[in-house]
């Protein structure tokens, strides 16, 4: 019979302890990558749709740009505080699941520094493009991920699988948390604009428009935008993109926590399978402490604090073990590709985990108080059990 102290049964019984232990560290490590992959898919949506936290967008249908009758009545409404007219277009960036949309907004240049300013772009390298000219800025995070620097040039002219349509010279790098990047309206339209009966600048007929709504007056401004005509605009701003996203998101973690929820329980059957092997070697322990007056209150007790202990110490092990993973990729491979880094000390992740260890903690223990019930202190001292 072992020692009364649970800390005696751990050095005695290593063999025992450090493959459950072992067991639950590895479990916390996958079921925590669920948790640390798609919360740096999240965050990284996040950082795109943070944009409209700043602006919405209004994008023409029309093959000829938003109509005047359009762009007066947004732009004169007594909501809208500021416009940038402007022309929307998308590149990618290499994300966890394949490529993402990255959007690339040519104003004028005249609105170029305002409105980097208010996403909170500022220039860290090289120099902010000019007018009439193929020049383009983008932020830091979206070159490291294409491999890019000042100087070079993107577009589907030099590299067939680009999404972005012509040949455009990278002259600026931007710091800033939103993914994207800025170039001139007027070379754009000039080249790349092919409007039907046009034959004078089509500046006042934008592909799109930034809209800044008045300080408290988002709600009317979303109602002003749902108002413009179906069929010549689409519309996005923040809360509409907000309740796609968290749609999004819900559904997602929905399949993440069925799939963990089977593991654990199929990881749970099997510790407590162990537990019942490991009951049964210690029969005589039990029966013998039964026999000398230990409740199975008692005995419960002391199995629930044995179980916890090596539960949290196999949690416990397998977050530091994630973290030093997560760290080493993030050095070697995310950061310096402009991927948003995997983190595992995040609430979300961290509440991905908890399951394991109190499921493990509680079937254990029912394993064990129900092998303590059928007990006959006697038959095991007397060796017929």
């Amino acid at each position: 019979m072992g020692s009364l102290s649970i800390w005696t049964f751990y050095r005695n019984n290593k063999r025992k302890v450090l493959p459950v232990v072992g067991i639950i560290a590895l479990a916390i490590v996958g079921i925590a990558s669920s948790g640390v992959l798609t919360g740096s898919l999240y965050q990284d949506q996040e950082r795109e749709i943070a944009f409209f936290d700043h602006y919405a967008l209004v994008f023409s249908s029309l093959r000829a740009g938003l109509s005047e009758a359009v762009v007066e009545t947004v732009e004169g409404h007594s909501t809208v505080a500021e416009t940038v007219r402007m022309e929307h277009r998308q590149t990618y960036r290499q994300g966890l699941f394949g490529r993402n949309t990255t959007s690339i907004f040519f104003v004028a240049e005249k609105d170029q520094r305002p409105f980097a300013d208010r996403l909170g772009w500022n220039l860290v390298e090289g120099r902010w493009p000019e007018s009439g000219t193929n020049e383009i800025a983008m932020t830091q995070d979206f070159l490291r991920n294409r491999g890019l620097g000042v100087g070079d040039l993107i577009g589907q002219a030099v590299d067939e699988d680009e999404w972005l349509a012509g040949e455009w010279l990278m002259v600026g790098a931007l710091g800033g948390s939103i993914i994207g990047g800025v170039g001139d309206l007027g070379y754009l339209q000039e080249h790349f604009l092919d409007l039907p009966g046009q034959t004078e600048s089509v500046e006042i007929q934008p592909g799109a428009l930034a809209v800044i709504a008045i300080p408290g007056g988002e709600a009317e401004l979303e109602a002003l935008l749902e108002s413009l005509p179906k069929d010549e605009v689409a519309v996005v701003y923040r809360s509409k993109v907000r309740r796609n996203f968290e749609r999004l998101r819900a559904n997602l973690d929905t399949i993440l926590w069925i799939l963990n929820a089977m593991s654990i329980a199929v990881m749970s059957l099997a510790l407590g399978l162990l537990n019942v092997i490991f009951f049964m070697q210690r029969g005589n322990e039990f029966g013998l402490l039964a026999a000398i007056g230990y409740t199975k209150g008692i005995l419960i007790r002391r199995v629930f604090l044995e179980t916890t202990v090596m539960v949290i110490a196999g949690w416990v092990f397998g977050i530091l073990l994630s973290i030093g993973i997560y760290s080493t990729l993030n050095a070697v491979i995310f950061v310096p590709r402009g991927l948003e880094p995997l983190s595992v000390l995040t609430v979300r992740v961290l509440v991905f985990t908890l399951p394991v260890p109190a499921t493990v903690i509680l079937f254990g223990v029912a394993v064990v108080m129900w092998q303590l019930h059928r007990m006959d202190p006697v038959a095991i001292i007397e060796r017929r059990d």
